[in-house]
Order: structure tokens, then C-alpha cells, then sequence
């Protein structure tokens, strides 16, 4: 589209503007304009400004611009309509011309600035300010080169600065958000942020003169607005901060102050003493007024010159920039905190507003250096990716700007490592304070800061832990920041004695790592890391040692200590080495610091700490004491045993982590570390014991074994011979049953031969020390028992399917021979192969005839059916011999035990006949398949088994019922008439006893909870089986029903009537007549008229009083 064109297009709108002046005849303009600038692209491809709009932008201009100045009849929504018309026709043009760009920029700012007092802003619309400054920031932008030399002249500098004031003004007083961003966006067009770079030297230098002089003003409010309240939204926060960064960069660059002031750098005593030597001061003020004479940016024309008011410039000396730089500080250092603001893109901000302080001006700004580089080696932790990247690429080009040595940039520039040591100094210093004072945000934040620093240092942390001063006070640092809380009542958690050894526990992930001053778990993982690090880059044998120092100095902090330890420790991980790192760590190394932390746990007194609170009471040693027989002490408080479990359950981590830094060399500890950590693992503690198996898991892995199986397979014969020893002398080594109990839960059937024989010496102890020492005893026979249980179920499994493997093979073989009747007369290969011999043989030597061969074939047969018959005799006697195969050693031992329990079981203990009701549970089903071994030892189980029925403790009872039930499943036909005679009378009168407490028992009053209640609820429950598996005769049908019937009304709770029905409907199946009869008792009194009248009625006196619940009711009436 030409120029002709699109004056025809846009004269009549343009002349409907200037004739009209209304928002309609603006709005055509507007419309008119866009046209043009469409019709443009289109045919010309262009994407910029138009040549038409451009060429014509000042007869557009003017109508516009007249009406503004003229300012009648003038409403905000014309003054706002002729604005964006402005905005409209701007951006598609270039200013070539200053008078042009002046009178627009001032007719801008009258309408923004308060006509009666100019230092506050105009009352109009917000739109209308919104549309004002992108009008502001567009012809700033769109001006020649010609034109920006003279904005940043000293004539146009009083105006410039009352643009910025009045951006400034709205930025800070402004509530709408999106006009507050372009206040801001239209500052920083001022400064030429966007197109700085690109500027040639002079003119970078006269942009910078300029704003020294407005500097103080602008970085105080942007800094104001960035540290401002978070709900004001993250994009105001972020463009005031890169803002911010870009006019300290313009004017405190190093570039620009070198040209300002020759003794950049210099102290003032050195300033002084070169001026009077050298008179280098003179030289630099005569350069300076030498260089504004042939500056052309301060040469307005003769008009300006004497119409306009000239600001002095601020004079740039040593003394300007060093106040300037240490009011700068102060804002440094409160942006700096942006670093924990919530929204990530803030953050982002902040790393390119760090990297331009160091880049640019480390040293016009070195006081604020290093809390630039704090930001940086902060944020490189960040959660979020991209600004942990973003820190990353920061910190590698700022060590590339600030790696230095002292005695390069005139010896004031110290190196980043040290910068970098000092402040870990410095935050060692303050990190426990924060940790006590702070929230978790703020903590996160320092330590942050701290791990980005020793990241940094990296092989330099061996040169700083080497520096007593500086490592004893990390590592206190450290260790206070590590306190644990140990007031979570789950650390005095304890398995049960009766609990399945084999069974997984599900432990909370966060038991015995609770810390004091914190909560969040990314500062543990934080603490994590640095500790790593430290670990990973410094000398672990100098580390060792200070920690192990401050473990003996301390008894308040060890588990700290230990804690910090493991973590350090984790950083020398061999599966995280590469291979050089491997060739380079030296084993000795590490297995003199594995020697000293394995002497140091195992031999003091850390696994010997208490683990449980006993009860004041006399000297006698009770069965009670022995509950956790690595215990001797009495009288210890609460705090003190959950201090010690989490101190125990760190010294167990702590090996974890040595056996992962040795590898498989750690079976040289073996023998040192496995029977502790062993004794450990079967503690009745739920921490200790968890935290004790996982750390048998790590040393089975770190020393290359599949399993703890394998590891323990490899072992026994090492231990095994002292263990045994240790059982027969049971008091001076209480512990030692531990060790056997934990052998047996993971061993396999490879090493049954040395558990069996240490199983006897079990047996032997438990026969010398019932009455002392019995509850961990029993615990061993109560693991292996279980052990057999499990190892008879599988080969149980395997019996079954070579049976059916064999079967299914006979009957193949009988196929083949009923579709093949005639091969069963045919000789084997090897009968006929001696025939055909034979017969060559006899042809060859005396050539006989046909009727030789005959006879000869009968002769062969005969004998083959001989040998047939040997044979057949030789597998029947194989057969007997298997019928009469030995009893396993392990059978045999199960019987032991279960006999030395039948006799056991008359204790008063509760505790002991608990577990011996257990383990005569779990040896009935051991001995499932050998029954010639199993009735014997139930019939010596049976009398002292039946007394525990009428045990006074409910929990003995149901564990009794238990036991009588699984003997009952196993052995039926053998213990029929003994239950229905000895067994079901105390159980009639439990049920009938409780009842009557139980009658009218809500869930609201408790009685759920007590033991009384789920003591009937499990006799019901296991009711049902015996009516099923004992053939009951009607007498003791009509006992089980008068007792069922109590639990059928509907005071009763409702899970024992539904129990009590299924019981009756069991017995209604096969006696429907009895039932049905005692069902009619209970109902309203009533006569029966039989269907001949020749027979009497009968007369039923029911209960009116009794009250059945509606399924029982139904169940008469399906009986009837």
C-alpha cells in the first residue's frame, strides 16, 4: 500500500478527529489506522513499524495532540481513547526529530502529573495512566540515535528526572497491580534496558552520567517495592527486581567508573598521595572538562541553552562511589532475603540479579559480594529445576570471573575459596542460633547457603577441616542442628513375646530421626547432603577421629554424634566411587577408621545402654528382670531408655555405613560385629530390632552375599562352638540366646545340623534355669519351632507332587500297555540281543538247526523271568523299608520341647504361659504328618492344657482355646471324647458366667474393649468348628443350645448373637427337631393340636418374658 493510498484511507478520520474530537470520530482513527497497517503486511510482508504510518505520522499526531493541550470537553474516556490512538500510530513509527519527541513525551506526563502540585499524580482514570506510560516506553524505544543523545543530555535531564519521579510515584502508591508493572516497565525503557547493550561506548557512558544522578531515588523505591508484601504477586516483584539490578549495573558497573575516576580502587590515603606526587587528581578533572567540551550529548542549541534550567551532574570520585556502595549494601542485603520466596520465578530473578553484581561489579560493590554469591550457592539447592540449573550455569561463570588469586587486581580482591571459607565460618557460627530462634523456612535457607559453599570449595574442604578452628566448629554446628527429639512414646514400642519372628513389621520411616529444632524433611535431607559432601572431599580418618573426639567428650550428644558420623561416612559409599576414585583411596585407610569406630561402639558402653525401664522392687532376680536379658540395670528413667534406643539404633546405622565403605573387606569385622548386632536384632524393642535387621541386610550386601541367610550360613562355624559354650553357662552370658534366636529366624536348612545341636544346649539351659531365666529360652524354641513348622509345610509340598508325578507316570505306563498288549510278552533289548549272539555263535562253531535255536530262545526266556522276579522282590523290600524310615532329628527335637512344655505349663508366670501356649500350638502343627509322634506328646499336653481353661485370666484362656482348637484340627478322632467330657464343661460355664455382664452392653460403656468380652467373642467364634468336627451326641447338643440361646436375645451385643446364630443354625442342619424345640420355649406359651384327632394336644409353656432377636425368630419359623 502507498502513501497516497493510505492518506485517502486515514484523511477523512483524520479530519473527522480534529473537526469532531469525540470518542467515535477517535475510535474511526484507530480503526483507519489498523487498516493501514494491515493493508501494509500484507502486500510488503513487513512486521515493524509501516512507512505509511511513519511518513504520516505527524499529520496523524496533531489533531490528537491539539485536543489534548486544548483540554475542553475532555473526559477520561476521550483523554484514554486519544492516548491509545497515540500509542497506536507511535508504535508503527520512528521519531527522528527531538522537538517532536519532546512534545509528545511532556503532553504524556501532563496528563499523568497533578497540574496544581507536580510532585503528585494526576487524578484520571487508570487506564488512562496504564495507556499513558506503554505510550511513554513506545516513543522511547522508536526514537533515532540522534534523538536519544539529546534525551540523555544535561537539557533534557530535569524533565527526564521528573519521568522518572512520577514512574516511581505510581509504582509505589498505585493499588492496581498491572499499572504498578508498567510504571516500572516504562522506568527501565527510560534507562534503555532493552537495548543497552547495543549502544556504542559514548553512549553507554552518557546513559550512565545520567542516572548516577537519579540512582539513590530509584534503587531505594524499586528495592521497596521487590522486598514488599508477597500478595502483591510475583510479576510486580520480579520486574522490580531486574530493574533494580539494571540501573546499579549502568551506573556502579566497573567499566564506567574506571573511565569516571583514574584511582578507582585506591583507599583515600593512596588517592592523596598520588595527587600530591603525581597531581593526578588535577589531570583527571582537566581530562574530564576536556571531555564534555567535545561531548556532543552537552551541547544543546542556543535557544535551549538559555530557555531551560540545567541540573548540575554529580561529581564521580572515590568518595561517591564507596557511600554509594555501602548504601547499596543495605538494599543487597534485604533483597538477598528474596531467596525464600515462595514463588519460583522470583527466585529465578534473583540468581541473574546476583551474577550481575559479581560480573559487573565486583569491585565498585565488594561489600555486597558475598552475599551475591550466598544467593547464588543458595539457590543452587533449590527445589525447583530450572532455578537450580539457572544457579548452577551462575556459579560456574562467576567462578570463572572471581577465581582469583590476592595478589592480582591491585591485591583488594580476595579469591572466591576464601570468600567462600570465611562464610562457612561465619555460618557455623550462626546456624545453631537459627535453628533455635528460626522457623524451617529460614533454617533451610542458611544451611542452604552452607551446603552451596562447601559445594563450591569442593577438594578444598580437606584444606578447611584440616583448620582445627574451623572444623570443631562446623562439626558442633552440625551436631547441634542434628539433635533428636526423643519424646515419641513409639520408641518404647515392643514386640509381644508370642509375636511370628518371621513376620514383616511395618514401622513408621520417620521413628528415632524426630529432630528438636526442626520439622520439615528437607532440612534433614539438606544436613543429608552436606554431610555427604564432607565425607566425600575431605581426609575421613581426620574426620573420624574429631568425631569420635566429641563423642567421648559428651554424653548428651552422642547419638547425635553418631548420627553425624553415619551420614559422613555415606559420602565414601564404594558403590557411588568411579574407578579412579577407587585406584586412589587407599583400604588401609578406611579399615583403620572402620577399626577404631567398630572399637569404640562395640566395646564401650553403647550397646550395652539400657533399652527398658524396670520397676523398684527387691534384689531378687524375678523372671520379669530377664524379659531383655542384656539389661542389668534398675531404676532408669523413662527419657534415659529412649535416649538410649535411639543411641543404640545410630551406632547400628553407623556399621551400616562403615560396611558399605570397606566392601567386602568387612569380613575381616565379622567376628567382632555380627554376635553384637545379632543380640540386637532380637531385642523385644521395635527400633532396635528393625534397625538391627537392616543393618545385617547392608553387611550381607556390602560383603557380596545374597542374603542374611548366606551371611549367617558362612558365619556359624565361626560362632558357633562360643555360642554353645555360652548356653551352658547361662548366667554369665545372658545375652546369648538372643544371638541363637536371630540365627534361627534367617537360617536355612543348611545349617540345621549346628542349630540343633545349640537347640539341645537350649534344652538343657531351660531344664536348669525354669525357674530364673526361661522367658528368653523359650524364645529360642518358640523361633525354631516355627522354623520347622515352615520347613515341613514345603516339604510337605514337595511329598505331594512327587506322589502325584509317580502316579500320573504309572498310569502312562498302563496306557501304553493296554494300547500294546503284545510287546508285554516281548523280551527286553538286552534278552534278545544274547539271543541273536547265540545264535550266530551256535550257527558259526556246530552249525545246528533251526530246532536248537528254539529251544535255546525258551532257555533265555526262562531266565529273564527269574531275574524279573528278583527283582520285583528286592523293591518290595525297598517299600518296607521306607514304611519304616527313621524320625528326623528336628522331629524328635520338637518333641522335646513340646514334652518340656507340658510339665512348664503349671507356672503362675503369665508372660511364660503365654509363650508356651504358643509354642504348643505352632509344634501341634509341626508334627501334622508324623502322628506317631504327635498323640503321645498331646496326651502329656492334654491335663495341665484343660486346667488353663478354668485359668482366672482371660488372655490364658483364649490362648488355651487356641491351642485346643489346633489340636482339635490336627487330631480329631483321638481327642473327641476327651473335649466333649473335659473341655465343654468349663466353657459352658465361662458363657454362662459372662453373660450376664454382658447383657445389655453398649458400644458406648466400654465393655468392647475388655478382655472378658473378646474372650466370649473368640470361644463362639471357634465353636462353630468343634459342632462340626465332633460327632455331638443329643445330650450334649441340648447343653450347647441351653448356653447358645442366652446369647440370642436382643440385649446381648450383636456380634456375639450372630456368632451364637450361626452356631444354632450349624446344629438346626443336622438335629432341626431339637432346635426347633428349644426355639419354641422361648416363644409366648402355646398348644400344639395334632393333625388325628385321636392324639392329645400338647401344651408348651414358653417364656413371655424372653425376648430372641428378629433371625432367630425367623429361623423358628422356618423350622415350624
Amino acid at each position: 500500500m502507498n502513501r497516497y493510498k493510505a492518506f485517502d484511507l486515514l484523511k477523512p478520520a483524520s479530519v473527522a478527529v480534529a473537526r469532531e474530537g469525540d470518542v467515535r470520530s477517535v475510535k474511526g482513527l484507530r480503526e483507519a489506522v489498523r487498516q493501514v497497517v494491515e493493508g501494509e503486511r500484507e502486500e510488503e510482508g513487513a512486521d515493524g513499524w509501516t512507512s505509511c504510518i511513519n511518513d504520516l505520522k505527524e499529520y496523524l499526531v496533531f489533531p490528537l495532540l491539539l485536543h489534548l493541550k486544548s483540554g475542553k470537553n475532555m473526559t477520561w474516556s476521550l483523554q484514554e481513547e486519544i492516548v491509545e490512538c497515540l500509542r497506536d500510530v507511535l508504535r508503527f513509527s520512528i521519531i527522528e526529530e527531538f522537538q517532536f519527541f519532546q512534545e509528545l513525551f511532556t503532553q504524556m506526563f501532563i496528563i499523568l502529573t497533578d497540574r496544581g502540585n507536580p510532585q503528585k499524580v494526576r487524578n484520571v482514570s487508570e487506564d488512562c495512566k496504564q495507556a499513558a506510560l506503554a505510550t511513554v516506553s513506545i516513543i522511547v524505544d522508536n526514537t533515532s540515535n540522534d534523538v536519544k543523545d539529546r534525551i540523555y543530555g544535561d537539557v533534557f535531564r530535569p524533565q527526564l528526572g521528573h519521568a522518572v519521579f512520577i514512574c516511581l510515584k505510581l509504582a509505589q502508591e498505585e493499588k492496581n497491580r498491572s499499572l504498578r508493572i508498567e510504571a516500572i516497565e516504562t522506568l527501565s525503557a527510560l534507562g534503555q534496558k532493552k537495548n543497552f547493550e547495543m549502544f556504542l561506548k559514548d553512549q553507554q557512558m552518557a546513559i550512565s552520567q545520567t542516572f548516577s544522578n537519579f540512582l539513590p531515588g530509584i534503587v531505594m523505591a524499586l528495592a521497596k517495592i521487590a522486598t514488599g508484601d508477597e500478595k502483591q504477586g510475583h510479576k510486580l516483584t520480579v520486574v522490580a527486581i531486574t530493574t533494580w539490578i539494571h540501573f546499579v549495573t549502568v551506573v556502579m558497573r566497573d567499566s564506567f567508573l574506571e573511565e569516571q575516576s583514574s584511582s578507582f580502587g585506591d583507599n583515600k590515603t593512596v588517592t592523596e598521595l598520588k595527587s600530591r606526587l603525581f597531581g593526578e587528581g588535577k589531570k583527571s578533572k582537566k581530562k574530564e572538562t576536556e571531555r564534555k567540551k567535545n561531548s556532543k550529548f552537552d551541547l544543546p542549541e542556543p535557544d535551549e541553552e538559555t530557555n531551560s534550567h540545567k541540573l548540575p551532574n554529580i561529581e564521580i570520585s572515590n568518595d561517591w562511589i564507596q557511600g554509594t556502595a555501602d548504601k547499596l549494601m543495605i538494599l543487597v542485603q534485604s533483597m538477598a532475603k528474596l531467596v525464600t520466596h515462595p514463588h519460583w520465578k522470583v527466585r529465578l530473578s534473583l540468581v541473574d540479579w546476583a551474577q550481575q553484581i559479581i560480573c559487573k561489579c565486583s569491585r565498585s560493590l565488594e561489600g555486597s559480594l558475598v552475599m551475591a554469591i550466598e544467593v547464588i550457592v543458595t539457590l543452587r539447592s533449590d527445589d525447583e529445576v530450572e532455578v537450580g540449573s539457572a544457579a548452577q550455569e551462575a556459579l560456574v561463570t562467576i567462578t570463572q570471573v572471581l577465581h582469583i588469586g590476592k595478589n592480582q587486581l591491585q591485591g583488594k580482591q580476595q579469591g572466591l575459596m576464601e570468600l567462600l571459607e570465611e562464610k562457612v565460618y561465619t555460618l557455623s557460627s550462626q546456624l545453631p542460633t537459627i535453628f533455635r530462634q528460626e522457623d524451617d523456612v529460614k533454617s533451610l535457607t542458611s544451611l542452604r547457603q552452607l551446603l552451596g559453599c562447601l559445594e563450591v570449595l569442593g577438594e578444598r574442604l580437606n584444606h578447611l577441616v584440616m583448620w582445627p578452628i574451623h572444623s570443631q566448629r562446623l562439626f558442633r554446628a552440625l551436631t547441634s542442628m542434628l539433635t533428636l527429639d526423643t519424646r515419641e512414646a513409639d520408641l518404647l514400642l515392643e514386640k509381644t513375646n508370642t509375636h511370628d519372628p518371621f513376620e514383616v513389621l511395618s514401622l513408621k520411616p520417620t521413628l528415632g530421626q524426630s529432630f528438636r529444632y526442626f520439622t520439615d524433611r528437607r532440612i534433614f535431607e539438606t544436613l543429608t547432603s552436606t554431610c555427604r559432601l564432607i565425607g566425600c572431599h575431605s581426609d575421613v580418618k581426620a574426620v573420624t577421629d574429631l568425631c569420635l573426639d566429641l563423642l567421648q567428650e559428651t554424653t548428651q550428644h552422642q547419638k547425635e554424634v553418631l548420627l553425624l558420623l553415619a551420614l559422613i561416612i555415606q559420602g565414601r559409599d564404594r558403590r557411588k566411587w568411579k574407578e579412579k576414585d577407587k585406584q586412589i583411596v587407599q583400604p588401609e585407610e578406611n579399615e583403620n577408621v572402620v577399626q577404631s569406630v567398630i572399637d569404640l561402639i562395640v566395646c564401650q558402653e553403647i550397646f550395652d545402654a539400657a533399652l527398658y525401664v524396670h520397676s523398684q522392687g527387691n534384689d531378687e532376680d524375678t523372671i520379669k528382670d530377664f524379659l531383655v536379658p542384656v539389661n542389668t540395670h534398675r531404676n532408669i528413667s523413662v527419657d534415659l531408655v529412649k535416649n538410649n534406643v535411639v543411641l543404640v539404633a545410630n551406632a547400628l546405622n553407623l556399621i551400616s555405613a562403615c560396611a558399605h565403605m570397606v566392601g567386602p573387606d568387612f569380613v575381616m569385622f565379622l567376628s567382632k560385629v555380627l554376635c553384637p548386632v545379632m543380640e540386637k536384632a532380637g531385642e523385644s524393642n521395635v527400633l532396635v530390632g528393625h534397625t538391627a535387621c537392616n543393618t545385617l541386610k547392608e553387611i550381607a550386601k556390602a560383603c557380596e552375599f545374597g542374603s542374611i541367610s548366606e551371611l549367617i550360613e558362612k558365619c556359624v562355624p565361626h560362632f558357633w562352638y562360643p555360642l554353645s559354650m555360652r548356653l551352658k553357662r547361662l548366667p554369665q552370658y545372658p545375652s546369648a540366646p538372643l544371638v541363637l534366636q536371630v540365627c534361627l529366624e534367617y537360617a536355612n536348612v543348611d545349617v540345621m545340623a549346628f542349630t540343633e545341636e545349640l537347640v539341645e544346649d537350649v534344652l538343657l539351659s531351660c531344664d536348669m534355669h525354669h525357674s530364673t531365666q526361661a522367658l528368653p529360652l523359650l524364645k529360642v524354641l518358640l523361633v525354631y519351632v516355627m522354623a520347622v513348622k515352615k520347613y515341613e509345610a514345603k516339604q510337605h509340598v514337595v511329598d505331594e507332587k512327587e506322589k502325584q508325578e509317580d502316579h500320573s507316570g504309572s498310569a502312562e505306563k498302563m496306557d501304553v500297555q493296554q494300547e500294546f498288549p503284545e510287546s508285554s510278552d516281548k523280551k527286553g533289548e538286552v534278552a534278545n540281543f544274547l539271543l541273536n549272539y547265540h545264535r550266530t555263535k551256535m550257527k558259526v562253531q556246530e552249525g545246528l538247526e533251526a530246532d536248537s535255536d528254539e529251544v535255546m530262545q525258551e532257555d533265555v526266556g526262562e531266565t529273564f523271568k527269574k531275574l524279573g522276579h528278583q527283582e520285583e522282590q528286592m523293591e518290595d523290600d525297598h517299600t518296607v523299608n521306607d514304611e519304616k524310615k527313621k524320625i528326623p532329628r528336628y522331629i524328635e527335637l520338637v518333641v522335646r520341647i513340646m514334652e518340656t512344655c507340658s510339665y512348664m505349663l503349671y507356672t503362675k508366670d503369665r508372660q511364660i504361659k503365654l509363650l508356651i501356649l504358643e509354642i504348643s500350638r505352632v509344634g501341634s502343627e509341626a508334627l501334622t504328618h508324623w502322628e506317631d509322634e504327635r498323640l503321645p506328646v498331646l496326651h502329656k499336653l492334654w491335663k495341665p492344657l484343660v486346667l488353663r481353661l478354668k485359668d482366672s485370666d482371660f488372655v490364658v484362656l483364649m490362648r488355651a482355646f487356641l491351642v485346643l482348637s489346633t489340636m482339635m484340627i490336627t487330631s480329631s478322632e483321638f481327642l473327641q471324647k476327651r473335649t466333649i467330657k473335659e473341655v465343654f464343661p468349663p466353657l459352658y460355664s465361662f458363657l454362662n458366667n459372662q453373660s450376664k455382664f454382658s447383657h445389655g452392653k453398649s458400644r458406648r460403656s466400654g465393655y468392647y474393649m475388655t478382655m472378658a468380652y473378646k474372650a466370649q467373642y473368640a470361644i463362639l467364634d471357634r465353636l462353630g468348628m468343634f459342632v462340626n468336627t465332633l460327632n455331638l451326641r443329643v445330650f450334649n447338643i441340648s447343653e450347647l443350645l441351653n448356653v447358645m440361646v442366652i446369647y440370642l436375645e436382643t440385649k446381648q451385643p450383636p456380634e456375639l448373637t450372630g456368632l451364637s446364630l450361626e452356631i444354632v443354625k450349624q446344629i438346626a442342619n443336622k438335629h432341626p427337631n431339637k432346635v426347633w424345640l428349644l426355639l419354641a420355649y422361648q416363644q409366648p406359651p402355646m398348644r400344639i393340636i395334632p393333625p388325628v384327632p385321636s392324639l392329645p394336644s400338647v401344651k408348651i409353656s414358653g417364656s413371655a418374658s424372653s425376648t430372641l432377636i428378629t433371625d432367630a425368630t425367623n429361623l423358628y419359623k422356618q423350622l415350624s
